[in-house]
C-alpha cells in the first residue's frame, strides 16, 4: 500500500485525489449502478437462488469484488465462474495484508502469500488491462479516438494523468491493487452487517423486515445505520505534523500517534441518542449529524467512495429521477427481495483469523 492514496498526505494527497476526484462523480456513480450494477449482481446472486441456497459472505465479497474490478480498470467478466474464482481468491488475500494488524495468524506468513499474491495478479490479470489502456490512451493523444472511447476506471484515468503525477509503474500497479481490495473488503463486509442486522432486527420486528424485502429506500436507511454500528475499520491513526492544543488544553505533540476511535465515536449517545448501541433503522439524528457516524471518516482523507457504498440519503420532500441508492442498499434489497434468510440448521461463524467483526460462513437459504 506504499504511496497509495490512503497513505499519501500534503501535496501529493491533494494531487493524487484532484486527479481521481473526477472520476468520482455522481454522474459515474449513477452510470456504475445503474448500467453495471445490475447484471453483476444478477450474474453472482442468480446461481444461489437457483440453487436454493448458497453463502452470504460469498455472495457479497464476490458481487463487491466484480463491481470494484470495474470501477479500478480490470477486465473481467463475472459469468466466468473460473475466472472469478481465481480474482477472488487474490484480492481476499490482499484483504489480510490490508488487514495484517488484526491478524491471529503469523504476520510474517501473511505478508509472504500477500507478495506471492501480487505478483500473481501482476503477471495473470493486470498486464493485459494495463495494456489494453495504454493503447487506448496512446491512440486518444494521437486524435483517433474520442474520450468516450476511454474507459471510466481508476487505471485509465491515472494513465492519462502519469506524467503530471509522476507516477512510477510500479505505484500504479499498487494503486489498483488498494483499490481492489479497499471496495471489495468494505463492500462486501458492509453488506453482510446489514443483511445480519436486518435479519436479527426482523426477528422482533417482523414488518420491517418485510418492508426491507420491498422498499429499497428503507433498506438503504438500514446500511446508514449498520454502518454506524460496523466501521469499515475501527479506529483510524493520525500523526500531528506540527505540535496542536485541542480546545480542552490537550496538547498532541508533532511526530505522536493519535488514535482516533471511529468505533466508540459512532456509538455516542449525545448523537445517536440512549439507544446508540443498538440497530435501528428508524433513528433520528440532529442536522449535521451524517447517520453512518464516522464510518467513512472525514476532511481531506474521506473516503473517496463513500457516495458509491452509501449513495445519496434520499429526501422524499424533493423527488429526484436518479436517486443514487448506494452499492450496498442494491446489493442487500437484491438478496432480501430474492427471500433470502439464513439457513435455520446451519449458523453463521466469525472468522477466526481475525480480531475484527468478519464473517467467515454465513450460510443462507432463499
Amino acid at each position: 500500500m506504499a504511496d497509495c492514496l490512503l497513505d499519501l498526505h500534503g501535496s501529493a494527497h491533494r494531487e493524487r485525489r484532484r486527479v481521481e476526484n473526477r472520476l468520482f462523480r455522481r454522474e459515474v456513480f449513477t452510470h456504475w449502478e445503474h448500467e453495471v450494477l445490475g447484471e453483476t449482481i444478477h450474474q453472482t446472486l442468480g446461481p444461489s437462488v437457483t440453487a436454493g441456497e448458497g453463502d452470504l459472505a460469498q455472495i457479497g465479497y464476490r458481487s463487491a469484488m466484480n463491481l470494484t474490478a470495474t470501477i479500478a480498470g480490470i477486465d473481467h467478466d463475472p459469468a466466468d465462474a473460473e475466472a472469478t474464482e481465481y480474482l477472488y481468491e487474490i484480492v481476499k488475500k490482499f484483504s489480510e495484508g490490508a488487514t495484517v494488524m488484526h491478524s491471529t495468524r503469523n504476520k510474517s506468513e501473511v505478508m509472504d502469500e500477500v507478495a506471492d499474491a501480487m505478483c500473481r495478479f501482476e503477471t495473470e490479470v493486470y498486464l493485459a488491462s494495463l495494456d489494453r489502456r495504454y493503447d487506448l490512451v496512446t491512440r486518444f493523444g494521437r486524435g483517433e479516438i474520442d474520450e468516450t472511447a476511454l474507459p471510466r476506471d481508476v487505471l485509465t484515468t491515472l494513465l492519462l494523468n502519469q506524467d503530471r503525477l509522476d507516477l512510477p509503474n510500479d505505484v500504479i500497479m499498487r494503486e489498483i491493487c488498494f483499490y481492489l481490495q479497499a471496495g471489495a473488503h468494505s463492500t462486501a463486509n458492509a453488506f453482510t452487517h446489514t443483511v445480519d442486522d436486518l435479519l436479527t432486527h426482523g426477528e422482533i420486528h417482523t414488518a420491517d423486515l418485510e418492508r426491507a424485502r420491498t422498499d429499497i429506500s428503507f433498506v438503504q436507511r438500514s446500511v446508514h445505520e449498520s454502518l454506524r454500528l460496523n466501521p469499515a475499520s475501527p479506529v483510524a491513526y493520525r500523526t500531528p505534523i506540527a505540535d496542536v492544543t485541542l480546545t480542552d488544553g490537550t496538547v498532541l505533540p508533532a511526530g505522536s500517534l493519535v488514535i482516533l476511535d471511529l468505533k466508540t465515536a459512532n456509538r455516542d449517545r449525545e448523537r445517536f441518542g440512549d439507544d446508540a448501541d443498538l440497530f435501528n433503522p428508524h433513528r433520528e439524528v440532529a442536522e449535521g449529524v451524517p447517520r453512518w457516524g464516522m464510518s467513512f471518516g472525514g476532511g481531506t482523507h474521506a473516503c473517496i467512495g463513500a457516495e458509491l457504498d452509501g449513495g445519496m440519503e434520499i429526501d422524499p420532500s424533493q423527488p429526484t429521477q436518479d436517486p443514487l441508492f448506494g452499492t450496498v442498499a442494491i446489493m442487500a434489497h437484491a438478496f432480501l427481495a430474492a427471500g433470502g434468510r439464513r439457513d435455520p440448521d446451519n449458523p453463521p461463524t466469525l472468522d477466526p483469523r481475525s480480531t475484527r467483526k468478519h464473517f467467515d460462513r454465513y450460510p443462507v437459504v432463499f
